[in-house]
């Protein structure tokens, strides 16, 4: 049997956003964005939902009073209340309260992991939900903590016994861009993460967003996917099929906002918009998962 789902990630609401902020992001016209998501994923009739954080414009780099940072909660939630498939979420670095940094007010909306929450999505298939904030974070980076690693380790363990497949579903990067300077967008202790990541059997793959870029890689038996965001080019979210044989494919959809598409794109050169698109196979791709044909055959 199949497994299809949708990963998002990136939405960055602001109801009332004084400007646009770093480019491909069209806060500005967030709404219309939010607006479309829920009818252009449900068109796809997925087996569940997944959204890899930055639900919101929290945080302390947006300009965001308190009671903005709340409309927004309940503008969000009452949106992807509309999604017709049961809905996973991890917290991203926006999604907090700018002046406590604290993400209960989110929580109250979006059911928030402690650490790391194990959910059973679909016959066969566990999510690992990953919330790497603490309050004191500096400069609300994230951080995989022994906590963390504990934590998983043991659902890599359980789910190899059930004969699972596990994905780990993290707001940060795993494994940084060719050329960066260490731990650009990267989340804190990320070498300590891939080392459990490679020795778990029964990992099938890892999802990320915060980059704002495609970029699908295979590390060993697992994948590696890290995603582009909603409010900016390319405007979109990934389908993914997993098959009983272990192959994974991915689509990338664009949502049908053509206008909003086309001034995300003026933002940025040409090649700048190549690096958030990813490469062909960075969005649309077959790739065979040696961790979960292991599990699933």
């Amino acid at each position: 049997m199949s497994v299809r789902f949708v990963f998002l990630t990136d939405t960055h609401y602001h109801p009332c956003a004084p400007k646009d902020f770093g480019a491909p992001k069209m806060l500005t016209r967030g709404r219309e964005v939010l607006d479309i998501t829920a009818a252009a994923v449900n068109a796809l009739k997925p087996d569940f939902i997944v959204h890899g954080g930055d639900l919101l414009c929290g945080g302390g780099s947006f300009e965001m009073p308190r009671e903005t940072y709340l409309q927004s909660i309940e503008h969000v939630a009452q949106a992807y209340s509309g999604f017709d498939a049961p809905a996973y979420y991890v917290p991203g670095n926006h999604d907090c309260d700018a002046d406590t940094r604290s993400l209960d007010a989110f929580a109250s909306r979006f059911p928030v992991p402690d650490l790391l929450n194990v959910a059973e999505a679909a016959p066969g298939l566990r999510l690992a939900l990953a919330n790497i904030y603490a309050p004191a974070s500096p400069d609300y980076g994230g951080v995989w903590t022994n906590e963390h690693d504990e934590i998983l380790r043991q659902a890599g363990r359980d789910a190899l016994t059930d004969r699972c497949a596990l994905i780990l579903v993290i707001h940060e990067w795993v494994v940084p861009a060719d050329g960066d300077t260490a731990g650009k967008g990267v989340v804190g202790n990320a070498a300590a993460l891939m080392r459990t990541l490679s020795e778990l059997p029964a990992m099938a793959a890892v999802f990320t967003g915060h980059r704002h870029t495609n970029r699908i890689r295979l590390h060993g038996g697992f994948a590696v996917v890290d995603t582009a965001c909603l409010i900016g080019f390319p405007l979109g979210f990934r389908e993914l099929t997993l098959s009983p044989e272990g192959l994974m494919s991915s689509r990338f959809h664009q949502l049908d906002l053509p206008d909003l598409i086309r001034a995300s794109y003026d933002r940025s050169s040409p090649e700048v918009n190549a690096g958030w698109q990813g490469e062909v196979g960075d969005r649309d791709t077959d790739l065979l998962l040696p961790g979960l044909r292991e599990v699933w055959s």
